[in-house]
């Protein structure tokens, strides 16, 4: 999961660094002194969770978060405090731990496990088929997504939040064609077909561009794929063999599945 860090003290961003470090699924993907930065971030990167100190100067850590759940309603907050004072205030706002400092990395591992059972158990609006043929539903109802605006955004979901490169996702979608600026016009073609069609449906923050490519907020779905690789079979469409069974290029994706053992033949 992915997660910034606000604390007005450069001390406090370091001493959290130390005892975080060994949790396997937690990323620190931005540490920010001023708020106003951490809500910079935020708007235009996919973030999981936040790691808030609740007194700061310019904007105190509630505040923040009540902005920080304005851009990104799903979330998590987490208040770490040297005052317990403030835990009535946190509980009005919807926070969802509250450290008292000092702690240890005991303590972050206890938050922690909060967090994953709070994070399985958000209902998202997105949910997307990988099992099969790739599909995007929306509440339910399918996406009118085609062609190869449809396969950049499977191939783009199967990175898992990673950014790809606008050459490597040509050079996998059209691989059959020379990878050039001519060709490249056809591919920015169909990459603005696809946000034409995301920012119909009102989820065209599903998919980001960066500099150099595309990368998808995961926080935004939900996706059998992922929970695949979880070990989160229950929450997922079984998976027997067939994985986004239209696109060539993801066949070298499922001997990564094929060796989940819940693989049913």
């Amino acid at each position: 999961m992915r997660a910034i860090l606000v604390d007005d003290e450069v001390l406090m961003l370091s001493s959290f660094l130390r005892p975080s470090s060994g949790i396997k699924d937690l990323q620190i993907v931005g540490q920010f002194q001023k708020p106003e930065d951490a809500l910079s971030f935020a708007a235009g990167h996919p973030v999981d969770i936040a790691f808030l100190d609740i007194k700061m100067p310019t904007m105190n850590g509630i505040e923040l978060a009540g902005k920080l759940r304005e851009i990104r309603p799903d979330i998590l907050i987490v208040f770490i405090s040297a005052y317990d004072e403030y835990i009535r205030e946190s509980n009005r706002i919807g926070g969802d731990y509250y450290i008292v400092k000092p702690y240890k990395a005991e303590t972050l591992e206890i938050a922690m496990e909060r967090i994953r059972l709070l994070a399985r158990r958000q209902k998202k609006d997105i949910y997307i088929r990988t099992f099969g043929r790739f599909c995007v539903l929306l509440k339910g109802q399918p996406v009118p997504l085609r062609g190869k605006a449809k396969e950049i955004l499977a191939l783009t979901v199967s990175s898992r939040g990673k950014e790809l490169s606008n050459e490597s996702i040509f050079r996998t979608v059209w691989e059959n064609r020379p990878y050039s600026n001519d060709n490249m016009t056809v591919y920015y073609n169909a990459l603005h077909r696809l946000k034409q069609t995301l920012k119909q449906e009102g989820i065209e923050n599903l998919l980001i561009s960066t500099a150099r490519g595309q990368m998808v907020d995961t926080s935004m779905f939900d996706c059998d794929y992922y929970d695949w690789l979880d070990g989160e079979p229950e929450k997922s469409e079984a998976f027997r063999g067939e994985f986004l069974s239209e696109y060539s290029w993801s066949e070298y994706l499922i001997s990564t599945l094929s060796s989940n053992p819940f693989y049913e033949e």
